[in-house]
């Protein structure tokens, strides 16, 4: 289990100053970075350290800030994802575009050569993204999820 110490000072500690609605900033990114080298299967738990009495009115509105913070990470890069991959789609077909253009269409050598490149480089780009940036963001997805549903507990 990975836990995670938050020490608030202030009701306004844990509030975006832009919007009070949404968690501040600064605190979704430290408890982000706490998560950073720690197994990602592990369960989360947050641990809210305040040096005032709270409510439980507040605490309820700090757990809802805290998950619906992580629940709109997670959306926004799903969304960001969708579109990357729509991005390869296109590319690998420009691609293979390119190779068919190069085997059927023989103008001069040094322009077929130049679509030949081109075609291999569009599909090499779109294979990458796939094998290889795509891990990184299951690493998020993984990581923003377990925070979208973690437990909070008040000490």
């Amino acid at each position: 289990m990975n836990e995670i110490i938050i020490n608030i000072n202030d009701e306004k500690d844990y509030e975006n100053k832009y919007n009070s609605n949404n968690l501040s900033t600064e605190l979704s990114n430290y408890i982000y970075e706490e998560c950073k080298g720690k197994p990602i299967n592990n369960k989360i738990t947050i641990i809210v350290k305040a040096n005032y009495k709270m409510k439980d009115k507040e605490k309820e509105e700090i757990i809802n800030k805290i998950h619906n913070n992580y629940k709109t990470d997670l959306n926004e890069l799903l969304l960001m994802i969708k579109y990357s991959n729509i991005k390869n789609i296109a590319i690998s077909l420009l691609g293979v575009l390119f190779l068919y253009l190069y085997y059927f269409i023989k103008i001069n050598f040094v322009l077929s050569e130049m679509i030949l490149i081109v075609g291999w480089v569009a599909i090499w780009e779109a294979v990458y993204a796939w094998l290889f940036v795509r891990d990184k963001d299951n690493i998020k997805i993984k990581r923003l999820k377990k925070l979208a549903n973690c437990e909070i507990k008040f000490e």
